[in-house]
């Protein structure tokens, strides 16, 4: 007995050795880095009341990749023209993935075009909602704007319909939340961005059913409700943007440029629900962006970011000028029928050279079909090659 009660007391003593034992430094670290908020910037709003919960850099403009899509839906539902067939242009087509592989010629109805860009982020179906709606990329895009600056959305500015990489196209986690907050007053949208799966199918021009997946991972899997929207680029990283709804309350969070989404947004949600210490944003170098940053290679919503980066991409070269002037009315012209074009500065020796590019895409032949519609449509020379790193 005196064996085992000498026994009882040294493992008391122990336990309390380890309980008082002073955490390491390199223990601390790595807690905190287990549960900041990677994102560049984020937002936490409590729907019902408008209070801001968590916020960090929340009205820094940065590229919202296909986050973008929920203004290009919202319009779309508001045109009263949902049953109305459209129809798939070249340019259309051959928007670079993430898309549905829709083929010129073929009608879609506006309903099921929005179920493509809300669920399977297809950028081909965004420009069909575009140019159906407003003529033309460049007409719709003015009319993103004018809705968002009526929503209170003024740090926000859009190129295109879909987010593809384009400078001077930005938004701020702030905007982002206020527009999805809006939408969510609209219950085709709600329903649309609830829906984990459906099929939809050309109204003219095929018989193939094309089955939709949403990119949202928490929508029914977490046992929280999760809606919303995801976006990734290369240069935007990965970007969401949703509802919460639990225990009676609904949160919007909006969060840019994360490492880690769904770390991120169980995080933010987790706080915003339960309370308790709010969690800490990471530190990063990276902190401040610029609109250079908006001509980096596109991604994939559907892929991890190192998935992506280890693909090898091709991108579609036009011209290269000696004065910036001349590349960027060249950029734009090829702009305006739905291309990701953009100008890259090329040093040649002591001269500057400005290169008009297209894409980056993942597979050669898409590449190439591009190249041949720029070659007939503009009468312009261009070339595929491996994109530069």
């Amino acid at each position: 007995m005196r064996v085992d009660g000498i026994r009882t007391v040294i493992g008391i003593v122990l336990v309390g050795a380890l309980l008082a034992a002073p955490v390491s430094p390199a223990a601390a670290a790595r807690a905190r880095r287990h549960s900041a908020i990677t994102a560049r910037a984020a937002i936490l709003i409590d729907n019902q009341t408008g209070k801001v919960l968590w916020q960090h850099h929340p009205d820094l403009p940065l590229p919202p990749a296909s986050t973008t899509k929920i203004v290009t839906a919202l319009l779309a539902l508001q045109s009263g023209r949902l049953d109305e067939p459209l129809t798939v242009t070249s340019e259309a087509a051959h928007a670079p993935a993430s898309k549905i592989s829709l083929r010129p010629g073929w009608k879609m109805r506006l309903r099921d075009l929005v179920y493509a860009v809300l669920l399977n982020s297809a950028n081909d179906a965004a420009v069909v909602i575009a140019e159906g709606l407003a003529g033309s990329v460049r007409g719709f895009a003015e009319r993103m704007n004018a809705h968002a600056r009526a929503l209170g959305a003024y740090n926000t500015h859009f190129v295109n319909p879909n987010g593809l990489p384009a400078d001077n196209h930005y938004s701020t986690a702030r905007d982002l939340a206020t527009m999805f907050s809006y939408g969510m007053r609209n219950p085709m949208f709600e329903k649309i961005v609830g829906t984990k799966t459906t099929i939809v199918a050309p109204a003219e021009g095929s018989r193939r059913r094309i089955a939709l997946r949403n990119h949202n991972r928490l929508l029914g899997n977490y046992r929280i409700h999760v809606v919303g929207k995801t976006g990734w680029t290369i240069a935007a990283k990965k970007c969401f943007v949703g509802a919460a709804s639990a225990d009676g309350r609904e949160l919007v969070v909006a969060v840019l440029g994360s490492r880690d989404l769904w770390g991120d947004l169980k995080r933010l949600i987790e706080f915003g629900v339960h309370g308790g210490l709010p969690p800490l944003p990471e530190h990063r170098d990276d902190d401040v962006w610029t609109a250079a940053t908006a001509s980096s290679p596109v991604g994939d919503d559907g892929l991890e970011a190192t998935e992506a980066s280890r693909a090898e991409k091709y991108a579609v070269y036009l011209a290269t000028f000696r004065t910036r002037g001349t590349a960027e009315q060249l950029r734009d012209q090829v702009a305006r029928n739905g291309y990701p074009a953009r100008v890259e500065t090329l040093r040649q020796g002591r001269a500057t050279r400005y290169r008009v590019s297209i894409g980056d895409y993942t597979d050669r032949r898409d590449a190439e079909r591009v190249a041949d519609h720029i070659r007939r449509r503009h009468r312009q020379l261009t070339t595929v090659l491996v994109a530069a790193s």
